[in-house]
């Protein structure tokens, strides 16, 4: 690995991130230079053409790489495990720190997301990760959005001074279901993922009293927290998956619950489907996803608009219209397309 350039390190380690779809940047704020000086590197506000945002107010450039593809778990799923044949590679955190900042320079990105495989151990790889973190921001002053991915296992110091340097933390849960957890990714566990993902949101709610109480306290993940789950892998169905992300957001109080549709992988284990899942399963997901979090619809009634044989929602039709067509009973007009379209206003969530 050390005999790779920088540019044969970014094309395997910027493709090695691709799977990892929770790294979208919004609810963040303006960080203060912590030199006390007008002048720094990045914003997270601003006008001009390296500051793109999606309608929904998410930062849509960011370098999204690992800090390295190697790994000591082997997980079924995942293409960077300890068993697959892929080539490897490493960044140090300085070449992460250049990359970073001659990027934004170049008005390339506003920002990082910086995961990592597991190397040597779960603290040593955290270390390395709030390394970079540390370094671009109390050494060259970089007030761009940085959002770091944490290890679990880590000890939770290491993930309460990622906090003060990212405005974004993400714990991936993986899977729906513990089952299948245990089966697909045997050295991970659900009860310590979710005991991180406690202890995250406490610190953040820490961190925001702290705030309001005290001017000059330090910022704590400002973005708040995130999370993944692997769509298809396992034998978890719409209603499930959906179910899970509900508890995930009254649980940790979660900015996004991220779905990322099971892709096989070169040298796949025996025990993974042979086909992927419809992309528009995952799109759904996404339209359920939305209507709980903006529409004030509970899990159990999206989950009422999936199938009764699958438990997976209909592939041809929003999951608002399926949910919309199993209630007609609940609105006056005679038109189906209507009944839909006024489906929020109906419910009073217009």
């Amino acid at each position: 690995m050390s005999s790779l350039s920088t540019r044969q390190k970014l094309e395997i380690l910027a493709d090695a991130a691709k799977y990892d779809a929770s790294c979208a940047s919004s609810g963040t704020t303006k960080r203060d230079s912590r030199s006390g000086k007008r002048s720094g590197i990045g914003s997270t506000e601003g006008m001009g053409i390296c500051h793109a945002y999606a309608p929904d107010g998410r930062c849509i450039s960011l370098l999204k790489i690992l800090l390295t593809n190697s790994c000591i778990f082997d997980c079924h799923y995942c293409i960077n495990r300890r068993s697959s044949d892929v080539r490897r590679a490493r960044f140090t955190v300085k070449e992460v720190v250049d990359l970073t900042l001659s990027f934004y320079r170049r008005n390339y990105i506003e920002g990082l997301f910086l995961s990592s495989g597991i190397i040597r151990s779960c603290d040593y790889t955290m270390e390395q990760l709030v390394a970079v973190a540390r370094a671009l921001r109390e050494e060259h002053d970089f007030r761009g959005y940085i959002h770091l991915k944490t290890i679990p296992d880590a000890d939770p110091e290491l993930a309460r001074q990622a906090g003060l340097y990212a405005d974004r933390l993400s714990i991936n849960v993986e899977l729906p279901s513990e089952a299948g957890l245990k089966r697909l990714a045997p050295e991970k566990d659900g009860g310590r993922i979710e005991g991180a993902m406690a202890r995250m949101k406490s610190a953040i709610e820490d961190g925001t009293d702290a705030r309001k109480r005290y001017r000059h306290a330090p910022r704590f993940a400002p973005a708040g927290q995130s999370t993944q789950m692997i769509v298809g892998a396992d034998g978890a169905d719409d209603r499930a998956i959906i179910g899970r992300a509900s508890l995930l957001y009254d649980r940790h109080r979660l900015r996004r619950v991220y779905y990322s549709a099971f892709s096989p992988i070169p040298s796949a284990s025996a025990v993974l489907p042979l086909r992927r899942p419809p992309l528009m399963r995952e799109h759904r997901l996404y339209q359920s996803d939305w209507m709980m979090r903006f529409y004030g619809y509970s899990a159990g009634e999206v989950a009422a608009a999936t199938d009764a044989a699958t438990g997976c929602l209909p592939l041809d039709i929003d999951p608002k219209l399926a949910w919309a067509l199993r209630h007609r009973h609940a609105f006056r007009s005679t038109s189906i397309a209507r009944r839909a379209s006024c489906c929020c206003a109906c419910r009073g969530w217009a």
